[in-house]
């Protein structure tokens, strides 16, 4: 069995367009995730999504529970397809699939 060393960083600026993302599909605002997360003000929410830094784990766990997700969901690391990815491609394969049958039945 071949053993990897490789150190799994994470990508900071992925991590912060998955966060983007989930913040969007769940349907809230900056304002929201701010008061639920009981922060002073917005900034450290806005850096994260810039991809200037990550939230704390607590803040991490706190979303995934908020988001109905795993923690992992909401970061990327480096070299891997983010979440958000995944799911925007799988609506583009969900909505090619309904014209296709929309011109079907044309």
């Amino acid at each position: 069995m071949e053993r990897n060393d490789q150190y799994p960083g994470l990508d900071v600026s992925q991590s912060g367009k998955s966060l983007r993302y989930q913040i969007r599909r769940a349907g809230y605002n900056i304002r929201e995730i701010q008061d639920y997360l009981h922060l002073s003000c917005p900034q450290p929410v806005y850096r994260w999504l810039r991809g200037k830094t990550l939230p704390s784990v607590d803040h991490l766990y706190a979303l995934s529970r908020l988001f109905g997700v795993h923690m992992e969901d909401l970061l990327a690391g480096c070299g891997e397809k983010p979440v958000y990815l995944e799911a925007f491609h799988g609506k583009e394969y969900l909505v090619s699939y309904l014209k296709y049958f929309q011109q079907k039945t044309a």
